[in-house]
């Protein structure tokens, strides 16, 4: 922006010399002052001695709908020094003897009666920095008491003032611009430098509100929008009590969300609201509720302006900037400010957010690494660099601060499976495989052995060399305990069929040898010696047939029944046939009712669970389906395996549980179903098949019920 250069017409010096001496004096003076607040004074005073007038004003004028006294000389306190017109009202040169005769100023008129004004002259400020459709926005206003009639010479004067104060005004404002130009670019650099230091979600909101808190407002308020709706984060005041009324108005009146204005409206657009002046009746338009209007003036807040948050074309929220002075009202350079300020905040809000995001993602991945036992590692094959993460060294029993290096880490494998656990990763370093995968025992730092399953993805260079295996590691020892114990059953299980086959193959010939010694011993004149020996094979007929019949049930439990979790028991007997029905290609689906406890032998029934799982997948051909359910009912807990083969015949289900019956051919020994109902029945409860042949629905689904501990 260039200064306007004063110029002064020389036929004044004919007129009045000593007048024309005292501009030409006080132009160097008014020129040099810095600032708008010395520069107007000396304007005023530089009036009064080249014009005789009872009254000065300067007025000045930044969006031509207000104007407002800067300084003035000769009115009195009760002087209106502000106007506001609906239109805007540029400045234009009048020289009017008589402001009753002019019909432009009728709406002032009672003003003018008041003061006792009757002429005026009002000589426009050509100001450079005005706006586009009002190049003179400021005045120089002569006030006379009594009727002036004005002489070329007056208005020759009072061009020359107007002149030279145009360019004294506009280089201080040119001056205080620069001024705040220099402040703006140093609290925004000082801004940016606060909002980047930390990337603490609270605290950046914080530091949001106190940068606006005094530089920019009285008042400063941070809205954010969380899953839609927006929430008041923090409030900012220079005096705490204020603060502390402004929590008080927020609790007992929310703010009501509109679309046409407001913050509601601020949030929909992504455009800044301002409003110059808050008015009482604003105030009484706006809120019905007495209290509430109470409260507001209460806050005496004068001027506001609404910004929103962004970043990335997002609306994170708003800044509601307000002024608590009748006196104030917030202008160009303060909305770009804020504005500014905005910007600037929007950005670190998001990455304050974005880092909060990540360490509440990071948290929950750590906790359900921990729940389930597990932990990721990166192995950098050039540098034989191994990185693990904490979990990992949770999982190994190692210290949190341990260094990580690729020999300890291939040190964790146990002993024996170490040559075929890196042999298998070797091949597929060697192959193009781009996952591998290892399942080994491991020893702990304590000593601990224990079971884990690693998978990694293989990384990579552009001539297919691998550099590098990110993964991850999982105790997989319960399963493998499960397997064992699953294994365990099925010999016992074997044992039983055995036991059961041997029991029956011997019952028959022993059934027969018991009553011919019955009736041997009851032959008549049998000699005493012939009848005390078949009296002793009689007892130990007996004690063979005691003998059987502990065989029969020797693999049971001999435990007492006790309180189990059944789910617990279900689905740890499931996991040991995963394996078996993916092999299979089945799908298995599961619903478990939780916390369904009876009062059973939980060996026994896992066999039980076992028995019918094994049926299941045996029954059902690749591409089909089985369920696993436990449901709990009005006084027990059912448990029921179902499956999509072909079903059961009618006229073989009433002899499912008959020893020996068998629908699998070669394959079955007719035992299974039968001890399964021997030992639910044992322990007080009941078993049901239902089965469909059709061929749109078949199945089969055998449904056990325990009662409630």
């Amino acid at each position: 922006m260039r200064a306007m250069t004063p110029t002064i017409d020389p036929n004044l010096a004919v007129a009045r010399p000593d007048a024309l001496k005292m501009l030409l004096d006080a132009s160097a003076l008014l020129l040099a002052r810095g600032d708008v607040a010395a520069v107007v004074p000396g304007i005023l005073d530089l009036a009064r001695q080249v014009i005789d007038a009872d009254a000065y004003a300067v007025w000045r004028t930044y969006d031509t709908h207000t104007w407002k006294v800067l300084a003035s000389h000769g009115l009195s306190p009760s002087y209106r020094t502000e106007i506001h017109t609906p239109v805007p009202r540029p400045a234009v040169f009048e020289a009017i003897p008589d402001v009753d005769d002019n019909p432009g100023l009728l709406e002032h008129s009672e003003a003018y009666r008041g003061e006792g004004i009757r002429s005026l002259l009002i000589v426009p400020l050509n100001l450079q920095n005005s706006l586009p459709d009002a190049p003179n926005s400021g005045t120089i206003t002569f006030y006379w008491r009594t009727r002036r009639d004005f002489s070329e010479v007056d208005i020759a004067f009072a061009s020359a003032l107007a002149n030279l104060s145009s360019a004294a005004l506009n280089l201080a404002e040119l001056n205080e611009q620069n001024q705040r130009e220099k402040a703006r670019l140093a609290f925004l650099a000082e801004a940016s430098t606060a909002l980047a230091s930390s990337l603490d979600y609270e605290t950046t909101l914080q530091r949001v509100a106190h940068l606006a808190v005094p530089q920019i407002a009285d008042w400063c308020v941070v809205h954010i929008v969380d899953d839609g709706v927006p929430t008041r984060i923090v409030i900012a005041h220079s005096d705490p009590a204020m603060v502390e009324l402004a929590l008080e108005h927020s609790r007992r009146f929310p703010e009501n969300l509109l679309e046409d204005r407001g913050l509601g409206r601020v949030l929909r657009t992504g455009k800044t609201e301002v409003l110059p002046w808050i008015t009482d009746e604003m105030i009484d338009d706006a809120l019905a509720d007495p209290e509430q209007r109470s409260l507001i003036r209460g806050l005496r807040i004068s001027s506001s302006i609404l910004v929103p948050l962004k970043s990335r074309g997002k609306v994170l929220g708003a800044i509601r900037m307000v002024a608590a002075g009748r006196d104030y009202s917030f202008n160009h350079d303060d909305v770009q400010l804020a504005e500014d300020l905005a910007r600037r905040a929007g950005t670190a809000i998001e990455n304050a957010q974005l880092h909060r995001a990540v360490l509440d993602q990071k948290d929950r991945l750590s906790l359900a690494h921990s729940a389930a036992r597990m932990g990721t590692w990166h192995w950098d094959l050039l540098k034989q660099h191994m990185v693990w993460s904490d979990e990992f060294k949770e999982l190994h029993g190692l210290r949190h601060n341990g260094a990580s290096t690729a020999g300890a880490g291939t040190g964790l494998i146990h002993p024996d499976d170490f040559d075929e656990v890196m042999r298998g990763v070797n091949e597929m370093l060697a192959s193009d495989a781009e996952f591998l995968s290892a399942e080994h025992r491991a020893m702990a730092a304590d000593g601990r052995v224990f079971w884990v399953h690693s998978r990694g993805r293989i990384e990579r260079d552009a001539g297919g060399k691998p550099i590098a295996i990110v993964g991850i590691t999982m105790d997989v020892t319960d399963r493998h305990d499960a397997e064992d114990a699953l294994r365990r059953t099925e010999k016992l299980a074997a044992a039983g069929r055995l036991a059961a086959t041997v029991a029956h193959e011997i019952n028959n010939p022993l059934e027969s040898i018991v009553n011919l010694v019955y009736l041997s011993r009851h032959t008549p004149h049998l000699p005493q010696e012939a009848a005390g020996f078949l009296a002793t094979a009689d007892e130990e007929l007996m004690r063979i047939a005691q003998i059987v019949r502990q065989t029969l049930g020797f693999y049971r439990e001999s435990v007492d029944p006790r309180t189990s979790n059944i789910c617990q028991i279900v689905s740890e007997t499931l996991s040991a046939y995963r394996q078996r029905i993916q092999s299979r290609l089945l799908t298995c689906e599961t619903d478990f009712d939780t916390e369904l406890c009876a009062r059973v032998i939980p060996g026994e029934l896992k066999q039980v669970v076992a028995n019918l799982i094994a049926n299941a997948i045996d029954a059902t051909d690749p591409g089909g389906r089985i369920g696993v359910s436990v449901k709990r009912g009005e006084e027990c807990a059912s448990i029921t395996i179902s499956d999509t083969g072909s079903g059961i015949e009618e006229a073989h289900r009433a002899r499912l549980f008959e020893p020996f019956f068998t629908t699998k051919a070669d394959v079955g020994t007719g035992l299974g179903l039968w001890v399964t109902k021997g030992i639910i029945e044992k322990q007080r409860g009941t078993i049901s098949v239902s089965s469909s042949t059709d061929l749109a629905a078949h199945g089969t689904a055998i449904t056990v019920t325990l009662p409630l501990a």
